[in-house]
């Protein structure tokens, strides 16, 4: 085994949700670590960028893999999370599809864009009444951004669990992700890392010309895939998994 490939998945997402065969990388050299933080697939806990870090690190260390070429590939928050990794652990390459660069300015993003409602149908428990408590009070406070200026979320310390995400505590999750929130800057691009960003056509979770300039500054691969229709890469992983062979691992 040359090298490692780390998968992080878009924040409460599932990192096996993406192909990829373990015996194709085993041809590479390489072995593919799925990681799933602290409430995305069936890993309970509450999730904060930092403190998953700290736990990829300690599961790298621990067998001995930060001696090996390190890859990632990160979607949406895990992208920006393996960019703040590869701040502290440098990384060969990183694959990155619409990274999160500011968590702020995703939220904001999203209320301006009127597809605020995409995101809070997300964090909705199932099989409840969108006019019974807590779903009635999670679309209420999230519809406007007025919680993102006064940060009075404490009644939604509710525990989620759908198909699409879980967490213990739904206030934490929002405090840990937006209050204040992160930003990835240039100041934690690696001259010993390579970085190719991947874009969707459309993305109404992040401002695409905000990564595209992003990726100008900092003398960035950056590259579009027509295929994908939306910032979830929908039905186009395979495209995307194509290009990144292509580039090479």
């Amino acid at each position: 085994m040359r090298g490692v490939l780390v998968f992080w998945p878009s924040t409460g997402g599932n990192a096996r949700s993406f192909r990829i065969r373990d015996s194709e990388l085993e041809t590479l050299g390489l072995r593919l670590i799925r990681f799933n933080p602290p409430s995305h697939g069936n890993s309970e806990g509450i999730y904060d960028p930092n403190s998953a870090i700290q736990l990829l690190d300690g599961y790298l260390k621990e067998r001995g893999y930060l001696n090996k070429d390190l890859y990632g590939i990160g979607h949406s928050g895990g992208g920006a999370a393996l960019m703040m990794y590869a701040n502290q652990i440098p990384f060969r390459h990183l694959f990155l599809l619409s990274p999160i660069l500011d968590s702020v300015l995703s939220l904001r993003f999203l209320y301006e864009s009127n597809s605020i409602e995409e995101f809070s149908r997300l964090l909705l428990l199932p099989g409840v009444s969108e006019m019974v408590t807590p779903n009635k009070q999670i679309l209420e406070t999230l519809s406007t951004p007025q919680w993102l200026e006064d940060g009075k979320i404490q009644h939604l310390t509710v525990s989620i669990k759908n198909s699409r995400i879980q967490m213990l505590d739904l206030s934490l999750f929002l405090k840990n992700l937006f209050l204040p929130g992160f930003v990835v800057d240039g100041s934690l691009i690696q001259k010993q890392t390579k970085y190719t960003i991947f874009l969707p056509k459309e993305d109404r979770w992040f401002p695409k010309d905000y990564t595209e300039n992003f990726a100008k500054q900092n003398g960035l691969d950056c590259m579009e895939i027509p295929d994908a229709p939306d910032h979830f890469f929908s039905s186009s992983w395979l495209t995307v998994w194509k290009q990144i062979k292509t580039i090479g691992l």
